[in-house]
């Protein structure tokens, strides 16, 4: 059986508030391990070392961990949650970069590779792999293999206590092979870890944005799905009096026409009844926002023909250029037609609203790979974020009262999506928006 690809994530790893004080706190342990390693070795195993050497290079340490922790109480202060990433990841990698060439500095003061704290470097490795971004790691990791070939090609000051280091000068040919075969192996591990390290922790990232954008989408649906059973509830509920009204007003019409009323007496009630089928289109459009839609019978259709009856009804109809790619005439697919062309003419009629009068609105229909790609183009001012994150909220609009619902865009959404397809808007402030429709083309099965 043939296994599936290895699949790189997207989403790498990147040093957050947390992972930041968790590091300061392992810094602050780094820097009391190697002082009590440095008393138990000088005054209890009488070992003689450079002390002095070796805590500068744990001062060193210690320093760039105060100035680390009053960086990250700042940012503490700006209103950064834990969660949060942070703003200059590479003060991180910076930090790392410090440890690494501290402890080679400490390994070449105590034996070089022959001190058992050399196995460090995979600690270094490790935690480098696992909140850093995957080129910083990798840098990282260059720079701890470089410091081992150093520390395997110059002499290193001994310690009598550890046996005397490899060094090149003593037994040349034996020693030579000895320390390539370890420089060999370190690189294999190191590089190793690394690897697995950032692929893994890619996708822990990966599936926890994942479960995040989830958790948004279920909770922004269950909001949308108590709006739109509210719309639908008094869509019904408002229909049975507005029936009512309509079917009194109408008799009233007829009456006063039998009676020859003044002009002024019929125009007014000719309004009530423009007003209430206004109501009824209203109330239409909620319906069917809510789903009631949903059981039109699907047809097959060529785009051309489907984008004849997305048009049909538009106002200022001579404002709306189409083109339609030469062959795609050829595709057809299997449609709720009527559902999928109100979708595609609320774009349309949006896009001529946002547009100044006199400019025109591009329709563009190709089929792709098998998808029906439709792209409303308008000549408006273009929407700022903060619209463009709201765009598919039922009753959300920025048209001004009594021009717009807000029903529209998600009346679209709610369909394309259904049938698989996806709508996404792309827009800059002063450049026009452009809504891009894709809808997979289906046939008959069978056929």
């Amino acid at each position: 059986m043939r296994l599936p690809p290895l699949i790189h994530p997207h989403v790498y790893a990147h040093p957050t508030l947390d992972t930041a004080i968790w590091f300061l706190h392992l810094r602050w342990l780094a820097v009391v391990g190697q002082l009590l390693t440095l008393v138990v070795a000088g005054y209890g195993l009488k070992v003689d070392l450079p002390a002095q050497q070796i805590v500068t290079l744990i001062a060193i340490t210690a320093i760039t961990n105060v100035a680390y922790w009053l960086w990250l109480v700042r940012m503490h202060r700006t209103g950064l949650h834990l969660a949060d990433r942070l703003p200059n990841g590479q003060i991180i990698s910076a930090l790392m970069l410090i440890d690494i060439l501290d402890l080679t500095g400490l390994l070449y003061l105590t034996a070089g590779t022959t001190n058992p704290f050399w196995l460090f470097y995979f600690v270094n490795v490790a935690i480098a792999a696992a909140i850093v971004t995957p080129a910083w790691a990798w840098m990282l990791w260059s720079c701890t293999v470089l410091c081992v070939v150093m520390l395997l090609a110059i002499r290193v000051q001994p310690i009598d206590l550890l046996g005397s280091p490899m060094s090149s000068s003593e037994v040349p040919a034996r020693w030579s092979i000895s320390k390539l075969g370890y420089l060999i192996s370190f690189v294999a591990c190191s590089g190793i870890i690394t690897y697995f390290i950032t692929i893994l922790t890619g996708q822990l990232r990966q599936r926890e944005q994942a479960i995040k954008e989830a958790e948004e989408a279920k909770s922004r649906n269950r909001q949308l799905e108590s709006l739109a059973t509210l719309a639908g509830g008094a869509a019904h509920e408002l229909a049975s009096p507005l029936s009512t009204i309509a079917v009194v007003a109408k008799e009233l019409m007829r009456r006063l026409e039998r009676q020859s009323a003044s002009e002024p007496i019929l125009n007014d009630v000719q309004l009530i009844r423009t007003e209430l089928d206004r109501c009824r289109i209203i109330l239409d459009r909620m319906t069917a926002a809510t789903g009631d839609a949903a059981g039109e019978r699907l047809r097959s259709i060529y785009i051309d023909e489907f984008m004849d009856e997305s048009l049909l009804g538009i106002r200022d109809m001579s404002r709306v250029n189409v083109s339609i790619q030469s062959g795609a005439e050829h595709t057809p697919s299997l449609l709720p037609v009527q559902a999928a062309a109100q979708a595609i003419r609320n774009l349309v009629q949006n896009a001529l609203d946002a547009s100044p009068e006199g400019t025109d609105v591009q329709v563009q229909a190709a089929v792709r790979n098998s998808v029906w790609c439709i792209d409303v183009i308008d000549q408006g001012e273009g929407m700022s974020d903060a619209v463009q994150q709201r765009l598919g909220e039922p009753f959300f609009t920025t048209k001004e009262p009594g021009k717009g619902m807000g029903l529209g865009v998600y009346l679209s959404l709610n369909v394309i999506r259904r049938l698989g397809g996806s709508l996404d808007f792309v827009s800059q402030r002063g450049q026009g928006t452009q809504a891009q429709v894709r809808l997979p083309v289906t046939s008959i099965v069978g056929s």
